[in-house]
């Protein structure tokens, strides 16, 4: 039973986690594949270790009963005739011999201790476990997808995500995470949702397997009444706490606190819960608007492209975008990859690298060329300038640097614009346009979306979108390519940007007339 006191302060904790105390692991979970694929092997390696415990102590156990069962012989043949048992000299010497060998010998065996060296192997492996920063980033990644994507509880429970459903199922206690992640942003219907199918999947006969683990089921009950009382449905609060048997003696004690004691959500900004306009671009259910754009041949923008035209397919003519297929060979693609990602390190914004920034782009970024890069990627860098050259017309210069993105599950990028807005440097000007290669296929979400203009661009491997971030003659700044890119929920997506910017064509371009460029707001630099 839990006392009154464990009572109130579990009623006002969301969470209840271990400080971490050991030294930060140079892993990317959520972002790189090749980590969690290292995870999982590391987990088969523990649940092999903890098998081989379980012989061991399997072993040991097997003793113990044949002792018990040698030792039980005796006491029954005795049972009911104690006295003319004891009558016997040979019973009588030994019993009084065995109660004085025996038991010391078998208390011995008893501590001797069990598994030591699969014990030493767990605290050893325990460096190269994900963090609790790891831990909520991952539970932050999936919040997205359920957000995103619409996932409701009832599709969780059998692997269902938007419209796709998927092999496998989460616990009892992933529910609960979810819960009082929803809990703590202040979505306490959605929270109440996922702690009720957490209590649906709670399994009796693993009780002790639970406690084992941290979880208790009042856990998960107060925190639903807590859910109720936030939504003013005090009644189905005091029926909660009433249905646990630690819980219903207390029950009034508890409401009145959740009454005068409210819960004081995370506010928007820290959450960084993406816009119900952006999500429902994202969804599957989103089908682009028809329109009487068309696919054709470009063998204009260059005079190589005469020789060799670029299939391109126009997805908005004001502002400009559109993409090519079929622009890099898949040897380009796993070359860049062979030299950039070595280079990856969690991405941030412009100068402003910090926490809050990896709320709003959740991904791994490197930029190219570097000092540490492979020196052998230097051709196919010449060529993807080339390309962009031929594919645009524009002049690429010679500082210009491409940006290597790699997002993973969950990974996303919320609205933004890609101009910077007056703080560029006087020789470059703005980033007047924009190429985005797609080296891999995201093969669930991940789209780059347009929201101004309801567009959805899919994550495709090998092509490449094109636009401009500047209105023609003025290069008056267009809010209208206000965009982003929806969490990734299967697969992982590795693109390639380049920016051009505005002063480097000032010979190619009409002449630049100055308007209302100056643009106030912007929701992220790009």
């Amino acid at each position: 039973m839990l006392s009154f006191l464990s009572l109130l302060i579990l009623a006002l904790t969301v969470v209840q986690s271990q400080p971490d105390t050991n030294s930060p692991p140079s892993k990317e979970f959520i972002a790189s594949k090749a980590h969690r694929m290292e995870l999982l092997l590391l987990d088969r390696e523990l649940n092999s270790n903890l098998e081989e415990y379980i012989e061991e102590l399997q072993s040991k156990i097997e003793v113990l009963q044949r002792f018990a069962e040698m030792f039980r012989t005796p006491l029954e043949e005795a049972k009911g005739r104690e006295e003319e048992y004891l009558s016997n000299p040979l019973h009588s010497f030994r019993l009084i011999r065995h109660m004085h060998e025996d038991w010391r010998h078998v208390e011995k065996f008893m501590r001797q201790p069990v598994g030591k060296n699969q014990i030493k192997f767990i605290k050893g492996k325990a460096k190269e476990f994900p963090l609790k920063e790891d831990a909520e980033e991952a539970t932050e990644a999936f919040y997205r997808i359920i957000r995103t994507y619409d996932v409701r509880g009832e599709d969780l429970v059998h692997g269902l995500i938007d419209g796709v459903r998927y092999n496998g199922s989460i616990s009892a206690i992933d529910f609960y995470s979810l819960g009082a992640l929803h809990f703590q942003w202040g979505e306490y219907d959605k929270a109440a949702q996922f702690l009720s199918f957490c209590l649906d999947l709670v399994e009796p006969e693993y009780h002790s397997m639970y406690n084992v683990l941290g979880f208790a089921s009042s856990e998960v009950f107060l925190l639903l009444a807590r859910c109720f009382m936030e939504m003013d449905q005090e009644e189905y609060a005091r029926r909660t706490l009433m249905s646990h048997p630690d819980l219903a003696e207390h029950s009034e004690p508890l409401l009145s606190l959740f009454t005068n004691k409210k819960h004081a959500k995370l506010s928007e900004d820290l959450q960084r819960a993406l816009p119900e306009e952006f999500n429902q671009i994202c969804r599957s259910s989103h089908q682009n608007k028809p329109s009487r754009l068309h696919c054709r041949y470009n063998a204009t923008s260059s005079p190589f492209l005469r020789l060799a035209p670029l299939r391109m397919e126009e997805l908005s003519l004001d502002p400009y975008i559109v993409v090519y297929h079929n622009v890099l060979s898949d040897a380009e693609i796993a070359e860049i990859k062979r030299i950039g990602e070595p280079l990856l390190i969690r991405a941030g914004l412009g100068k402003k690298n910090t926490n809050q920034n990896y709320k709003v782009r959740t991904a791994l970024g490197a930029w190219m060329p570097d000092d540490k890069m492979d020196a052998s990627g230097w051709p196919v860098l010449h060529r993807i300038f080339r390309r962009i050259r031929d594919m645009t017309g524009l002049i690429m210069n010679s500082h210009q640097f491409l940006q290597l993105i790699k997002y993973g599950f969950g990974g996303h990028y919320d609205r933004h614009f890609d101009f910077i807005n007056g703080s560029f440097p006087i020789t470059q000007g703005d980033r007047m346009a924009t190429v985005l290669f797609y080296l891999s296929d995201a093969r669930h979400g991940g789209s780059t979306i347009f929201t101004h203009l309801k567009l959805k661009v899919p994550a495709e491997r090998g092509k490449v979108l094109f636009w401009y971030n500047m209105r023609g003659e003025t290069h008056d700044l267009d809010t209208r390519t206000i965009h982003g890119a929806c969490p990734v929920i299967d697969g992982t997506k590795t693109v390639l940007s380049c920016w051009i910017h505005e002063f480097d064509q000032m010979f190619i371009q009409p002449t630049y007339r100055p308007g209302g460029r100056v643009f106030p707001y912007s929701p992220t630099e790009g």
